[in-house]
């Protein structure tokens, strides 16, 4: 029988830890994201569809919710 010295789980864990998730702060409806971005709600829609605009929807009747943060990034072009 051969023996294969094993990596320590614990000391690989604590050198890579998990990234950190941070919710986000202010969430706007679809009306108040176009009316900050100054588009239509069809356009926020069409954004958030088919552009990459991150969104979320909420538990209960799937309301669509906008991080204004990504909503600002998305707007000057960054990437998100």
């Amino acid at each position: 029988m051969i023996k294969v010295p094993r990596k320590k789980t614990s000391t690989t864990f604590l050198q890579n830890p998990a990234p950190v998730v941070t919710m986000p702060v202010e969430l706007l409806t679809v009306r108040q994201a176009a009316t900050f971005a100054q588009a239509s709600q069809p356009t926020i829609r069409r954004w958030i569809r088919a552009e990459g605009l991150p969104a979320y929807r909420s538990k209960g009747k799937g309301r669509v919710r906008i991080d204004k943060a990504d909503l600002v990034k998305f707007l000057r072009g960054d990437v998100i």
